[in-house]
């Protein structure tokens, strides 16, 4: 054309079958097929542009996140969401990130055995009783039983995780009812701030890992362990004050008995966590 612009042939939208002029179809937002769509040079093409897009996105989501506590939250339900993953997608890529970490250090956190169930947790009296209960309806030995438990309840401890987001959610809720947000803004504070937390472990798996590569006891010390869990609870207790501030603009003085209240209940999930996967396995293995 002779003022410089592209000409577009009239072409059909291969998904609704409108006939459109434009490279993009209005209605559905599909392309044009192309001849060449097909090959695997264009294939690779597309291929490699989805993941450059995708891991530009979850690079600035993670930094964003990491660096400015809060911020990612009050982008997302602000409007400001193309230039970042939304707050599922994070969760389950830090979730998928937490358990290859496990996978690598041979360290479970949440996916404890039948054997820790019985003499290690705090509901190890109860465990036994209920074990034993099982054992007798199913006709089954402990030796028979042990290693059907153990691998299933690797799988429930990954696939059930996200319940521990949407049970913080409502504690959200309760302390900031006075604030009239909609549930799915304080889902979206709760996602954000499992992913930081899901981080953390990592950073712990990693420091358990080194212990045990110079001859340790990795979390069999009762020492690490505690330190390790004091060492959380404060950094997750300061990220909330930060990311309480930046969501909420609560005052520091209120902001203080808040993250430590809710660095509290997340401490009590992570707990009750553990106990309510031991029951599912228990009762669907």
């Amino acid at each position: 054309m002779s003022d410089g612009s592209v000409r577009i042939k009239r072409w059909t939208c291969p998904a609704c079958g409108t006939a459109r002029i434009t490279a993009y179809c209005s209605k559905c937002g599909e392309e044009p097929l192309r001849p060449r769509d097909l090959s695997s040079r264009d294939i690779a093409t597309q291929i490699f542009k989805t993941f450059t897009n995708i891991d530009g996105r979850l690079l600035r989501s993670f930094r964003l996140l990491l660096l400015r506590p809060g911020a990612l939250t009050l982008a997302h339900v602000q409007g400001d969401r193309r230039a970042y993953l939304g707050p599922l997608q994070l969760f389950l890529i830090a979730n998928a990130l937490f358990f290859g970490m496990q996978t690598l250090t041979h360290t479970n956190i949440f996916s404890s055995s039948l054997a820790s169930h019985l003499h290690q947790q705090d509901w190890s009296p109860l465990a036994n009783r209920l074990v034993a209960q099982e054992l007798q309806s199913k006709h089954m030995t402990l030796a028979n039983y042990a290693p059907l438990f153990d691998q299933a309840v690797k799988l429930n401890a990954k696939a059930l995780i996200i319940l521990m987001a949407l049970a913080f959610t409502p504690f959200l809720a309760i302390l900031f009812h006075a604030r009239h947000r909609p549930i799915g803004f304080h889902l979206v504070f709760s996602l954000h701030l499992y992913v930081f937390v899901l981080m953390l472990f990592c950073l712990s798996l990693a420091v358990v890992e080194v212990d045990l590569l110079a001859g340790g006891r990795g979390l069999d010390s009762a020492l690490l362990d505690t330190l390790l869990s004091l060492f959380n609870v404060t950094v997750c207790t300061i990220y909330l004050f930060l990311m309480l501030g930046t969501v909420h603009d609560v005052r520091p003085i209120m902001r203080v008995p808040a993250a430590i209240l809710l660095a509290f209940i997340i401490a009590s999930l992570v707990l009750g966590y553990r106990f309510t996967i031991f029951l599912v396995t228990l009762y669907t293995t």
